[in-house]
């Protein structure tokens, strides 16, 4: 693998080639971690954003608690501007840069069926507007981020409020400098210290993160924080990449003696992870987990009944983007330093199942994630499976 001389940000010169694995150290290509892994049957399992002509392309969601009654799925909702759209799956060809929404739906049945649909986030960019995060502060007001993208030198983040629990919100403002950044649906969280962190990935120019287009490498992660509800907000003082493209689609949580650890998307055919000790102001140089991966982001969540980790991930060593399946999840007893229960969520070994959203309900864990064909283009649904929690024990 040849590997192309760049500049990093001073604190993260300290990465060098030990990063890259030899391949004596990785499974073979399309081998996974955890021997003898079961396919875990949901207790539900649903299409909640089917294809349509109209909408060939959906992704990039959470599902977010209103109340005891209520949940609310928030997602990326790709829109045909063809006068003539495809008639046939996976016959559309809807990239990353095309028109999308951030759309919405309820339901009062604990997910089992979803109504209300309605268009939370309109497109006022030139291309798009997606990865929406939901951030509770109080039983009213909650916090809404996503991504505008206007061309491929500016992708910004943005933020609204609502005061009276997602009924109404507040004019967008703008918390990115002007750049090129992306974050993922379902990312962002809040510390036990009333911190808020909006994981992000960039490419690196000026000293500072999303400062230009990305043009194939050089991505660095970072967060956005706050400690006052993001009225006002700082960005890391250093960031996370590796070698190869960097890295990217961070995904953080907070371990019980208050580090960070963030799980992050590389080309190096294994999740990366960097701590941090200062609540994300600061993070470690990115080390090789012994977890394989493809080029796909992971989702990790501390499950609340158990207090335990929930990993979901693509578990197959890969150097490119591909394959993303299986889906598996896995669990961790101690924080994070090694994983077990080793389960898989969907592994149709001729569908994609990628970009995983984790929400908690009493005793049951809602898995989201896009699926397709690996026939099919761009075009993509949003399946959901509910399963109990002590399936993943079992």
């Amino acid at each position: 693998m040849t590997i192309r001389r760049r500049d990093f940000l001073t604190s993260s010169m300290a990465t060098t080639l030990t990063g890259l694995l030899s391949q004596k150290q990785l499974p073979a290509k399309g081998e996974s971690i955890g021997e003898n892994r079961r396919l875990l049957k949901p207790v539900h399992d649903q299409i909640v954003c089917p294809w349509r002509p109209e909408h060939p392309r959906h992704d990039h969601q959470q599902i977010f608690p209103l109340d005891e009654q209520r949940l609310l799925l928030v997602w990326s909702e790709y829109y045909s501007q063809s006068p003539r759209p495809a008639t046939r799956k996976g016959h559309s060809g809807i990239s990353d840069h095309v028109a999308c929404q951030i759309s919405s739906m309820i339901s009062t049945d604990q997910g089992r069926s979803w109504g209300e649909h309605r268009v939370l986030q309109p497109n006022r960019w030139k291309q798009n507007v997606k990865h929406p995060n939901l951030i509770r502060l109080s039983e009213q007001e909650i916090l809404f981020s996503y991504v505008g993208w206007d061309d491929e030198n500016q992708r910004n983040v943005f933020l609204r409020r609502s005061t009276d629990n997602g009924k109404t919100w507040s004019e967008q403002q703008q918390i990115s400098e002007p750049g090129w950044y992306c974050c993922n649906a379902d990312h962002a969280l809040r510390l036990s210290t009333g911190r808020i962190l909006i994981p992000a990935h960039g490419p690196y120019a000026k000293q500072y993160v999303g400062g230009t287009s990305y043009k194939g490498g050089d991505l660095h992660s970072f967060v956005f924080y706050s400690d006052d509800g993001f009225r006002t907000w700082k960005r890391s003082a250093n960031s996370m990449t590796a070698p190869g493209r960097g890295c990217h689609e961070p995904a953080i949580v907070e371990l019980k003696e208050g580090r960070l650890l963030c799980f992050l998307r590389n080309t190096n055919q294994r999740l990366y992870q960097s701590f941090s000790d200062d609540g994300g102001a600061h993070w470690s140089r990115p080390e090789p987990t012994k977890l394989p991966s493809p080029e796909s982001p992971a989702i990790v969540k501390r499950i609340p009944s158990t207090g335990d980790l929930l990993l979901l991930w693509n578990n197959v060593a890969s150097p490119t983007n591909w394959p993303r399946t299986p889906l598996s999840a896995a669990i961790s007893q101690d924080d994070g330093k090694t994983w077990g229960h080793f389960k898989d969520i969907d592994a149709r070994p001729a569908f994609d199942a990628a970009y995983p959203s984790i929400t908690f309900v009493n005793d049951e864990a809602f898995i989201a994630y896009y699926s397709r064909s690996t026939r099919w283009k761009r075009d993509s649904e949003i399946t959901l499976r509910i399963y109990q929690v002590q399936q993943f024990y079992a």
